[in-house]
């Protein structure tokens, strides 16, 4: 039996840089926001996480076992990123090529989050941030985020260099970044 998703209303999304709490890493590259923008709108679908895929797994397992779609790995792949496509468990809230992409959290939890890559030019870099921002509904939802944290401590630093690095190699001709293939973890 297939679970159909109801669309996700994204006013109550839209201001999330307000949200109560965030965690995120960050990386500089001297690879173009081009290429960072392009690895960034890779993520997910078969292409999974590109880092400690094992945590996002254990995460997708625990809300499958919740009865959400956690285990769902699809993705657009004939087009740009548009708002409202899905990517896994996430939904598109926002895209402004080549220096953002914000992702709504679609896991079942208590609280919504919102998960947003921002690539700004730097003197002679550019840098990635990866941030996940969280608005817990009720002390659930603050213990939630709280018991998620030491992932995100993790998590989001190796993310953000993982995805410099596929950035580089790629604007190299290393060949490493394949969009929409398989990606190590």
């Amino acid at each position: 039996m297939s679970r159909t998703r109801r669309p996700m209303d994204h006013r109550r999304y839209r201001s999330y840089r307000r949200f109560r709490y965030s965690a995120g890493g960050a990386a500089q590259t001297r690879a173009s926001q081009q290429a960072l923008f392009d690895v960034v709108s890779d993520i997910g679908g078969e292409n999974r996480y590109y880092t400690l895929n094992a945590l996002w797994t254990v995460r997708e397992l625990m809300d499958a076992a919740l009865g959400g779609n956690g285990l769902r790995h699809a993705r657009p792949h004939d087009r740009e990123l548009r708002p409202g496509d899905r990517i896994d468990s996430w939904e598109v809230l926002d895209v402004v090529a080549p220096t953002h992409l914000a992702l709504i959290f679609g896991m079942r939890a208590p609280g919504r989050g919102v998960l947003a890559f921002d690539i700004d030019a730097t003197r002679r870099t550019n840098r990635l941030t990866a941030t996940a921002y969280w608005e817990p509904d009720g002390l659930a939802g603050v213990l939630y985020w709280r018991a998620m944290q030491p992932a995100h401590l993790v998590l989001f630093d190796r993310l953000t260099q993982e995805i410099c690095r596929r950035a580089l190699d790629a604007e190299h001709g290393s060949g490493t970044h394949h969009p929409h293939t398989a990606a190590s973890s």
